[in-house]
């Protein structure tokens, strides 16, 4: 394919944040009646046989806000999937914010988890963080629309997708208060859940010894003190305990039930006093060290390196995981589990852009991650990484959410998230801008970042990138393909 120069830059204005994808959540009814439109069958003498009258626009107003009143029977799924049912008078007219405030009250939760969770649609599909203002049910029933817009889905898996409504941590909630004043063993024990299962299916990759350390902290929370009669190996079912890739067994260790054992042993050595409270504490202190901690995750591709054979074989994309939370972007190899790129806000700039060709089948919006070389020799060189994926504009939105945030330019609340531009980095995103239109007249590059701040990791023989040096200019790699494309 030859390389295609991305069209200019769309404008710097922030755009009103679109959330991200998960599971586990809330179920409401999608009703397909046409929301009381449906034409009733009248007869219209006694042998002319039954006849379609079309109801009077007042009839179809009344019919329509009647059924719209209606009681809805609402649940709410928790993290651990457990659910909150109740019935809501006027559901399908009730707002994300005032189910909200229902959970926490049934729930009976401090003030604080007003703001540190929030109401998600999620399904394997997407996950969207819904706003204050949003309606639930409509959501829901546009579903198969956002799935076309945003997921690279077939027809059949969006006909079987089934959205549900979750409570959940609100990914906009700064983590530093969380560490700081979050003590309630409701709240913990909500944090906790999610954690384990973000820690279980790999989305907070950790190293062995982290994931068998936690491993023992949920044994206590949730099998109390080690007892040597009764928590055997046996007892444990390594999948409930570790990330699937650390549960199949080796020579080079123990079993996993093994050394799950054994860290249930040494973390109930460790705690001296045990009580709930702690032993959730101490999973949330190891947590929040995990620099994807409170992510919202994406789903996207980038080019693979090229092999032996260079050119002629053409490789088939990286799937990646783009992980995007309050402090930075992560990406992350969905199949290896590995983190390819971790950047702070501080350390990158970042441009989203759609193909020339978008109405073609397979042709996939991008999103431009730019960053400060990393190896001394070429300091001064920044690298430009292209993530190609349907649902890049939302990564755009959370990206510029979040620093807007971590500035203090708006306030951390889910439903403040629009407006203006990173100071810290507007100058940098204007010449991203300039370079980007420069691409399709001239054929330059980006122009370098003002500072040589290296990323914080990066796997550059797993990365596709693109290098200009710090005059802004496009250097050549005989090694690698340039990313420079849309797919």
């Amino acid at each position: 394919m030859d390389d295609i120069a991305p069209p200019n830059a769309p404008s710097i204005l922030m755009k009103t944040y679109k959330p991200p994808r998960a599971e586990n959540t809330l179920v409401i009814p999608v009703d397909h009646s046409g929301d009381g439109r449906n034409m009733s069958r009248v007869s219209t003498g006694p042998s002319s046989g039954p006849h379609l009258q079309i109801p009077s626009p007042g009839y179809l107003a009344a019919a329509q806000s009647k059924n719209l009143m209606k009681g809805l029977d609402v649940c709410v799924f928790l993290a651990d999937k457990s659910g909150v049912e109740f019935k809501l008078e006027g559901g399908k007219m009730a707002t994300a914010q005032e189910m909200h405030e229902l959970v926490v009250e049934l729930l009976e939760l401090p003030p604080m988890a007003r703001d540190l969770f929030a109401l998600w649609v999620v399904s394997p599909l997407l996950e969207i963080q819904l706003k204050p203002h949003h309606v639930p049910f409509r959501v829901v029933q546009q579903w198969p629309d956002l799935l076309l817009k945003y997921s690279s889905a077939s027809n059949k898996e969006i006909s079987l997708d089934e959205p549900v409504l979750l409570f959940r941590r609100n990914v906009f909630f700064p983590k530093n208060k969380e560490m700081r004043e979050v003590r309630a063993e409701e709240c913990l024990r909500l944090l906790y859940a999610e954690a384990k299962y973000n820690v279980l299916e790999g989305r907070y990759p950790c190293s062995a010894q982290d994931c068998e350390a936690l491993a023992g902290l949920q044994a206590v929370a949730e099998n109390g003190t080690y007892d040597s009669n009764r928590h055997k190996p046996s007892f444990f079912k390594p999948e409930q305990y570790l990330p699937g890739h650390l549960c199949k067994s080796s020579w080079l260790r123990a079993r996993p039930e093994e050394r799950i054992a054994e860290q249930h042993r040494l973390a109930s050595a460790k705690l001296n006093v045990i009580s709930t409270q702690k032993v959730l504490k101490k999973y949330m202190e190891l947590v929040w060290k995990l620099p994807m901690y409170g992510s919202a995750f994406f789903v996207g591709q980038i080019e693979r390196p090229a092999g032996i054979l260079g050119t002629w074989i053409q490789n088939p994309d990286i799937r990646v995981v783009v992980a995007i939370n309050a402090q930075g972007v992560c990406i992350v190899d969905k199949e290896k589990n590995e983190i390819l790129l971790l950047l702070p806000f501080e350390k990158l700039s970042w441009e989203y852009a759609e193909p020339p060709c978008r109405k073609k089948e397979g042709c996939l919006p991008c999103l431009f991650v730019q960053f400060q070389a990393c190896d001394r020799k070429h300091s001064d060189y920044t690298r430009l990484l292209q993530v190609f994926s349907k649902q890049a504009i939302m990564m755009d939105a959370m990206i510029e959410s979040s620093v807007l945030l971590k500035t203090g330019s708006v306030p951390n609340t889910p439903s403040s998230c629009t407006v203006l531009i990173y100071p810290r980095l507007q100058d940098v995103r204007e010449r991203l801008n300039s370079a980007l239109r420069d691409v399709v007249d001239k054929g330059a590059g980006p122009s370098a970042l003002t500072s040589a701040i290296p990323a914080m990791i990066t796997k550059m023989e797993r990365l596709v990138v693109s290098t200009f040096d710090s005059q802004g200019e496009r250097m050549k790699d005989g090694c690698k393909k340039q990313a420079w494309r849309f797919r």
